[in-house]
């Protein structure tokens, strides 16, 4: 006697889709890699299609929203890792008779500051960088090398609140148009700028500006050399031009500068150039995050920031040392 069994057979269809099913799963693991590097890479990925950042590019992106409070971590650039600090100047212009044009701008890159008061804004002058920039007398004497991680300015006019008039315009510009040794004219610089807000509203809530770094701010630079000629083609400025202001009352601004920086040999502090960045995640990365956050994020009136996450610790050890030295102001 012969038995016979039944088998199952599936359809036709069926054996396409599953088919189709084995080859995107296998497709899925190519893209993933088998190494923990790539698997890393691949999930940072998805992180960013999901508009997420890993914690060392999220404590970054806090540093860039709020320079002047955020805690001191490494940043997202590439190369070697070096300490981190806070510092802060203070400076008042436009306060001589007969002033009512103001003009500011900072160049991380350099470690460069320009900035001055004219009668107006049709009168040109000479863009010439100062050694006025947050932490260079430190710098000065203690870094063979440094490059800005955060930096953002907050800027008031000085004028009583009944007589205060007069128009703030500000933006992140390219170096190139600002370059040393260029006349500039109030006028022409406020093209540039894109965004503005009144004198009266800077008064009752001070006018924060950020700083958003060019691919080119994530190089090391020699320290004390604000008008260097190096290439400036993608490095980026903060740019403050203030317009009718009452003559003589002039703009106080802070400027605040979190700087990467590595020692020098006479210091005695050891330096470990294998240290590097901690993030699958740079700059661009940071920006586009803190963009989909809040287009606007890198100005403010008043003290408010984009809520980016909360950070945890106050500085790092890097090459044997403590990595974050607390903050130092430079009254001007």
């Amino acid at each position: 006697m012969v038995v016979t069994l039944n088998k199952r057979i599936r359809p036709k269809h069926m054996n396409l889709i599953m088919a189709k099913t084995k080859s995107k799963t296998a497709v899925k693991k190519a893209k993933a890699g088998t190494s923990a590097y790539q698997k890393k890479m691949y999930g940072m990925y998805q992180q960013l299609q999901a508009g997420k950042l890993d914690k060392e590019a999220l404590q970054a992106a806090a540093m860039y929203a709020d320079p002047c409070g955020a805690d001191l971590v490494p940043s997202v650039y590439p190369g070697d890792r070096g300490y981190i600090n806070r510092f802060n100047t203070i400076n008042t212009i436009g306060t001589v008779a007969g002033q009512t044009c103001c003009v500011a701008i900072w160049r991380p890159s350099s470690q460069g500051t320009a900035d001055y008061g004219v009668a107006d804004q049709t009168i040109g002058v000479v863009t010439t960088y100062s050694t006025n920039f947050p932490g260079l007398t430190f710098l000065n004497t203690n870094a063979s090398k440094a490059r800005c991680a955060a930096f953002c300015v907050t800027v008031r006019p000085v004028a009583a609140p009944n007589t205060a008039t007069g128009t703030i315009y500000f933006g992140v510009v390219n170096a190139r148009a600002l370059r040393s040794g260029l006349t500039q004219t109030g006028s022409a610089l406020i093209p540039l700028c894109s965004e503005s807000v009144s004198a009266s509203q800077a008064l009752m809530a001070p006018l924060e500006v950020r700083w958003s770094p060019g691919d080119f701010d994530a190089r090391y630079s020699e320290v004390n050399n604000p008008n260097v000629s190096a290439d400036d083609s993608d490095v980026n400025c903060l740019l403050v031009v203030a317009i009718g202001l009452p003559a003589g009352t002039g703009l106080q601004y802070r400027a605040t500068a979190i700087m990467e920086w590595t020692p020098n040999a006479n210091l005695g502090i050891a330096n470990d150039a294998t240290e590097v960045k901690t993030s699958a995640c740079d700059k661009e990365c940071v920006l586009n995050f803190l963009k989909k956050k809040d287009r606007n994020w890198w100005w403010s009136l008043g003290t408010k920031t984009v809520n980016v996450a909360k950070t945890m610790a106050k500085g790092y050890y890097a090459g044997g040392a403590i990595g974050a030295l607390g903050s130092l102001t430079k009254f001007m």
